[in-house]
């Protein structure tokens, strides 16, 4: 284990026997002793860096009290703590002048335990303000280093925010796609089927009923009969799915017949009945926005008879200055606690369509559910209406 250096201390003194004594109190306590005879050789040793310095006031070149200014006016030394020493000024008021500057004040005569004691403190002392300082760095330091981390993160955050909205945006472009995509093929499908299918079945029934009036023998007669009723409920069924594809009427007429026929044909299949108000000054709004809303009320219609066991619905359609608000009020059981958030379903993926719907077109959707219901209003930012 490596000897450890003793402590450096520079006495100074003009009177070489209290510096003798000075020196032999000082060396007792395992202190190393430097010496000083006047203040010009003070200061030229105090920057070799002594740990503490014992300063009498009475020199013969300057006063201890010039001595010990100049020593803390200079940055290399002004960390070494200052003990005055003096056997002539001893009073209050010298006391309170020397320690304007010094650390502490000593007036002989001085035992050699007080001399220690002091010499002792004000070394413990100073070594308290250097870790002090040293703690300080290191906080400081780490305060630096948690900054810039903390700058860093903001910068992670705030790229991969911007990464975020740019997916989000590509995604809602997506599903835009998709969804026109969508409308597009259940309009070419319903087309198809229509006209396609729709056309073969219709010259089916004709061929059938030719059959019918030739055929004499009773029993294929009624054969024929009932292939004739198969068509007949078979053609009402593929008009129907055409028409839930995609309703002419949508295209050819405007949003409310479309509504209408709709919920005639939803409450025959489902017994739920349905109450339509649409305001007369709707009228006809731009091809994505009546889409929209469409798909909407469907959404709506098909969750309530599926899952809210209401025996009504209730579909408002108004238009309320600069938006089109559509609301779909069933008197069922609600939506269960757990699948809300505030004004929104965070499950079911049938509220997800309704919601990305109804936002392709700029809109929001708002629930409100209880056990006496659920209300389901989608506002859409109304773009100016085709005449």
């Amino acid at each position: 284990m490596p000897k450890k250096e003793p402590i450096k201390i520079l006495t100074v003194d003009d009177n070489e026997a209290l510096r003798y004594s000075l020196r032999r109190s000082l060396q007792g306590g395992g202190y190393e002793v430097i010496e000083a005879r006047n203040g010009a050789e003070a200061l030229a040793m105090a920057e070799d860096g002594p740990a503490l310095i014992t300063l009498d006031i009475n020199l013969p070149d300057m006063d201890g009290f010039e001595i010990c200014r100049k020593l803390k006016a200079n940055p290399k030394t002004s960390h070494i703590p200052v003990l005055h020493i003096s056997a002539t000024y001893v009073k209050a008021e010298h006391r309170i002048r020397g320690l304007e500057a010094a650390d502490g004040y000593l007036a002989e005569p001085i035992s050699r335990d007080e001399l220690l004691a002091t010499v002792g403190a004000l070394l413990r002392l100073k070594q308290a303000e250097r870790d002090a300082k040293s703690h300080a760095a290191e906080a400081e330091i780490a305060r630096q280093e948690l900054k810039q981390a903390h700058d860093e993160l903001e910068a992670r955050v705030a790229q991969r925010t911007r990464e975020l909205a740019e997916s989000n945006g590509q995604i809602l472009e997506l599903t835009g796609k998709l969804f026109k995509l969508q409308d597009e093929e259940r309009r070419r499908i319903a087309r198809e089927l229509h006209d396609s299918t729709g056309q073969m079945l219709t010259a089916m029934k004709m061929n059938l009923d030719r059959m019918s009036r030739q055929v004499k023998q009773p029993d294929q007669k009624a054969l024929i009969t009932e292939t004739i009723a198969i068509n007949d409920d078979l053609t009402r069924q593929l008009r129907t799915m055409s028409y839930l594809l995609h309703p002419p009427l949508l295209d050819e007429i405007g949003l409310p017949s479309a509504i209408h026929w709709y919920t005639e044909g939803f409450s025959e299949r489902s017994g739920i009945k349905v109450d339509v108000k649409v305001g007369s000054d709707v009228g006809r709004l731009p091809n994505d926005m009546e889409i929209a809303i469409f798909r909407f009320v469907q959404e709506a219609l098909t969750n309530i008879h599926r899952h809210s066991g209401s025996p009504t619905a209730e579909i408002r359609i108004a238009r309320k200055g600069e938006r089109i608000e559509a609301e779909v009020v069933d008197a069922g059981k609600g939506i269960a606690a757990e699948k809300l958030r505030g004004d929104q379903v965070v499950q079911g993926i049938g509220m997800m369509g309704i919601q990305e719907r109804v936002r392709q077109v700029g809109g929001t959707v708002a629930v409100k559910s209880s056990d006496r219901g659920t209300s389901i209003t989608a506002t859409l930012p109304l773009i100016p209406a085709v005449q």
